[in-house]
């Protein structure tokens, strides 16, 4: 069996970073990769002085992610100005440096119940869907198909509310052909710890693994279903990326929420099957399915079915 990398054979080739006073910590976020902020002392002037984190993809990710589509996302992102650049990519292994950003990671109480906070946060979106171009597309409900084919091929565990789910999905698919927006570049992740907000009062997005051209109120749904917002903060996010309340667009990201989860819900149910890492990923999943059974019991969903 390979040895994982390990953050010193990493640090080792990177020549930048050879002869200084190089130190390194764990960074804490994130459940499936490894990252550590790395400190390197000397003359600030010098090439590659400074505070950086280094990433390690974490064992088995390449399931789920192409690393290739992920270094060209985050590059497009980068150049459209919400997320850091890639300084260096080193290989074999898919590790990546960027900067370290001084600022407040963000959780969800530190969204939720903070208007301004989630001003921004739907800035940020609005500035890479209309400024980035990704090569691949995202095409959601083929995504949900594809794995739960990977689930099966793996054994991993089938709740018994799948099936409604997937009748719940097929409805929402059915509804979503109609009126389709056009594909935007989309992170399709939007956990709270992918936001970094700076000093400056900068939103900063991180980590574009699942990154690809999409519906864009996947985005906004998908961000939604991951806070505790009040239905007037989901409207505030709404109004905010259309510039006034579109009860039409507000069904589809209301739509979106359960999508997410149940795209979410399968995801852990494979991690349940193949990770070795210390993590419940069952348990994980089975709260996406409650809140997937709650979403789906709103007195409105009908209505965002028949409104979308």
């Amino acid at each position: 069996m390979t040895e994982p990398i390990s953050a010193e054979d990493v640090i080792a080739r990177i020549d930048d970073w050879k002869g200084k006073d190089v130190r390194f910590e764990v960074l804490g976020g994130g459940i499936t990769n490894r990252n550590y902020l790395v400190t390197v002392d000397g003359d600030p002037r010098a090439p590659g002085v400074g505070r950086f984190v280094l990433r390690i993809p974490g064992e088995g990710t390449e399931t789920f992610i192409d690393r290739t589509r992920e270094l060209n996302n985050h590059a497009a992102a980068a150049a459209a100005g919400v997320t850091p650049p890639l300084l260096h990519v080193i290989q074999p292994g898919d590790c990546t440096v960027v900067p370290f950003i001084q600022g407040e990671t963000m959780h969800p109480e530190s969204l939720a119940g903070h208007p301004d906070r989630l001003q921004k946060v739907v800035a940020a979106m609005r500035t890479y869907h209309e400024r980035a171009v990704f090569a691949n597309e995202t095409r959601l409900f083929d995504m949900v198909r594809e794995y739960l084919r990977m689930a099966q091929d793996v054994n991993a565990p089938r709740p018994e509310e799948t099936d409604w789910m997937l009748e719940q999905c097929r409805r929402i698919e059915a509804a979503m052909e109609r009126d389709q927006p056009a594909f935007t570049a989309c992170h399709n992740d939007l956990l709270s710890e992918n936001f970094i907000l700076a000093p400056d009062g900068k939103m900063w997005i991180i980590d574009w693994e699942y990154g690809g051209m999409s519906d864009p109120y996947f985005d906004l749904g998908d961000f939604c279903v991951e806070h505790p917002l009040s239905v007037d903060e989901e409207k505030l996010v709404l109004t905010a990326y259309c510039g006034g309340m579109d009860e039409h667009r507000y069904a589809r990201m209301q739509l979106h929420k359960l999508v997410a989860d149940l795209w979410w819900s399968i995801w852990a149910m494979i991690q349940a099957s193949m990770s070795k890492l210390d993590f419940d990923f069952y348990d994980y999943g089975m709260n996406r399915i409650r809140r997937f059974q709650s979403n789906a019991a709103d007195p409105d969903y009908e209505a965002w079915l028949e409104s979308v």
